[in-house]
């Protein structure tokens, strides 16, 4: 199977870098491809989510305006609810269970933070496995939730998911078995401050899913820089670890989203992540019935192009092969249904991680 070579090391500079701030957000109605093509000329604009009658619009001050002048229809994005908010517990519940689930089970669970949010909060990874504290050669996965704040579905199902993992581990043959074979990360939450205030961005109003090195941009050089600390507590992360296979989680769409996203160019080993993708679609049952996507997945330059993203950014410098799953069209859903998604998802979660077996690489 085709390798990429990949670049493994951070390297500190003073490189000028961009970040791609959030002001004001929109959705454009029905544009016209002269339209698409204008705002895509852009790079101060983020499009996101295409779909048949339009896209969702974010950017900086300035943006409503320029919408005016050129006469592009649009509207104002849905604020989430006081109500529904208020049923979803904040990030200081999540950390307080969190805590309280690895002080339960100190074999399998073992609780680590990379860094800290604008705000200082903790970006808390959960380790699962035989021996949690012990980092040896067994394969490492990782799943990613919340890196937009206001997507939330992510965070719930893998909280629910880290819940099964620990109470069944010994007595469920299929749990014990993963987590004696392999070490799998959870983060649950990228962008906590975004989580508090219900918005996409971070506490700067940076969007971390635009802010990674690209190798199809100017800012191709896998460093540091002046990115936002959970963007670079995720990269140093990523260095200290030798992830082999890996998923994040989005809200907006329902689709299980493959590389690149970037560029047009066809993925080296898209047949290999291609098959990921479809299992995984298959295996979450409304995922593979959707009528936007067949099949339920996506190629992602195919969708809307990404410049900054993590996905392709994990794969290109790190070697991790990385889907995007995108759970919800409703990205802040009544808490009631969540666990219909935890549900929906379940064997697919559990089926990735099982891909390490296989994975030729």
């Amino acid at each position: 199977m085709k390798k990429i070579l990949f670049l493994s090391l951070i390297i500190l500079s003073q490189k000028v870098y961009s970040s791609v701030v959030i002001d004001e957000s929109f959705w454009i109605k029905n544009p016209s491809i002269e339209e698409i093509n204008l705002l895509k000329a852009r790079p101060e604009f983020t499009i996101d989510h295409m779909k048949a009658d339009g896209f969702e619009l974010y950017g900086p001050k300035g943006l409503e305006d320029f919408l005016k002048q050129n006469q592009i229809q649009y509207r104002l994005l849905t604020n989430i609810s006081t109500e529904t908010k208020a049923d979803y517990p904040t990030p200081e519940e999540i950390e307080k269970e969190l805590k309280t689930m690895a002080l339960t089970y100190p074999g399998i669970a073992k609780l680590y933070s990379i860094g800290k949010s604008v705000k200082k909060r903790d970006l808390w990874v959960l380790k699962l496995s035989k021996n949690a504290n012990v980092d040896d050669n067994r394969p490492e996965f990782k799943y990613i939730a919340n890196m937009h704040g206001d997507e939330i579905v992510g965070r719930e199902v893998m909280l629910r998911f880290i819940r099964e993992c620990v109470t069944n581990y010994g007595t469920d043959p299929h749990i014990t078995n993963l987590l004696d074979k392999f070490q799998i990360h959870i983060l649950v939450s990228m962008n906590p401050d975004g989580a508090a205030a219900s918005t996409r961005a971070n506490a700067n109003r940076v969007d971390l899913n635009r802010d990674f090195p690209d190798f199809s941009t100017s800012d191709n050089q896998d460093v540091l820089g002046k990115r936002a600390p959970e963007t670079q507590a995720v990269m140093k992360w990523q260095a200290e670890h030798k992830f082999k296979l890996s998923a994040n989680f989005h809200g907006g769409a329902e689709v299980v989203n493959y590389p690149w996203d970037t560029v047009p160019d066809r993925f080296p080993e898209e047949d290999a992540i291609k098959n990921l993708s479809l299992e995984y679609s298959r295996n979450a049952p409304y995922i593979a019935a959707s009528t936007a996507f067949e099949n339920g997945i996506t190629n992602g330059y195919s969708w809307y192009e990404v410049n900054g993203g993590m996905q392709d950014w994990s794969i290109y410098y790190r070697g991790d092969f990385q889907v995007t799953i995108e759970l919800s069209n409703n990205k802040w859903p009544e808490y009631s249904i969540i666990n219909y998604y935890y549900e929906q998802n379940r064997s697919a979660l559990f089926g990735l991680i099982e891909k390490l077996d296989t994975l030729k690489r």
